[in-house]
């Protein structure tokens, strides 16, 4: 009976065996090997909350962000017929970019949170101000406003 016992014990053993290999040769890593096995991922991820980099290449885009990206709306609707979120954008004085309804009422455009990319070609005009390519300095809108007005 001692004998069925060490056998059995034996045969659990070797059941739970960590990948074919002796136990004197197997990594202790709790993985039972596979951690040695998966794939690490390929070439570079980039950082989400990094701004984007600006590679100096005349092709490619480039990210605009708040007022930069309001700005370049501004200016992409600024000869649009019509009223509504496709019509016409105005500027005003306080630097606010809005556009009128039906009714002549106005409503505040925002930035798009997730930022605007733009060919290299059409945000050159937009590179002095603030949020172009992630920068933080810059011209803001209540300035343009007044270089608008003159």
């Amino acid at each position: 009976m001692k004998n069925l016992l060490l056998a059995a014990a034996a045969a659990a053993l070797c059941a739970c065996d960590r990948g074919g290999q002796p136990a004197s040769q197997q990594k202790q890593d709790g993985f039972g090997g596979a951690a040695s096995q998966v794939g690490r991922p390929q070439g570079r991820v980039p950082d989400p909350k990094s701004p984007p980099q600006d590679r100096g290449s005349a092709g490619g885009t480039v990210e605009l962000r708040g007022d930069a990206a309001l700005y370049y709306l501004y200016r992409q609707h600024l000869t649009n017929e019509g009223t509504g979120p496709q019509g016409r954008y105005y500027l005003s004085k306080e630097g606010r970019v809005f556009y009128k309804d039906g009714q002549d009422r106005e409503h505040t455009v925002n930035p798009p949170s997730e930022g605007l990319r733009v060919p290299r070609a059409a945000a050159d005009p937009y590179r002095d101000v603030r949020g172009y390519a992630g920068q933080q300095n810059g011209r803001d809108l209540r300035g343009l406003a007044a270089d608008d007005q003159k």
